[in-house]
């Protein structure tokens, strides 16, 4: 990949992480209910601040691979919240498509996180 695509990509990325840190942020519950994740606004303004500073970091971060790596994990973290919804009696198929979205999310953070970090090798 080269350094301009993963450059943008991380970009994206960084935006679309501070674009849910501010909704979730202000928004906590009925930001957790539109995602699936139930009533839980203290997690949803949890997960909003940290957000906030991961996607602070991937756009402004240098290098900017901890950062992604950062929020692949969170996404590890989220993907069990999401599974935890999703196995409660009522089976909140919101939780479920959120729990495929997280799982998802960090195959593609992870890849992204290895292609800037190979990259910087490559520079050093």
């Amino acid at each position: 990949m080269t350094r301009r695509r993963t450059d943008t990509l991380a970009d994206a990325v960084g935006l679309v992480t501070l674009g849910f840190g501010v909704v979730l942020t202000i928004m906590p519950r009925r930001s957790a209910v539109a995602l699936g994740l139930g009533d839980r606004p203290a997690l949803a303004r949890a997960v909003g601040m940290t957000d906030l500073v991961v996607g602070s970091g991937v756009l402004a971060g240098r290098p900017r691979w901890p950062w992604m790596a950062a929020r692949a994990a969170l996404n590890l973290v989220l993907t069990g919240c999401y599974a935890a919804e999703a196995s409660r009696p009522d089976g909140n198929r919101r939780a479920r498509a959120g729990a495929i979205a997280m799982a998802s999310l960090i195959v593609v953070d992870a890849t992204l996180a290895v292609a800037l970090a190979a990259q910087r090798d490559n520079e050093e």
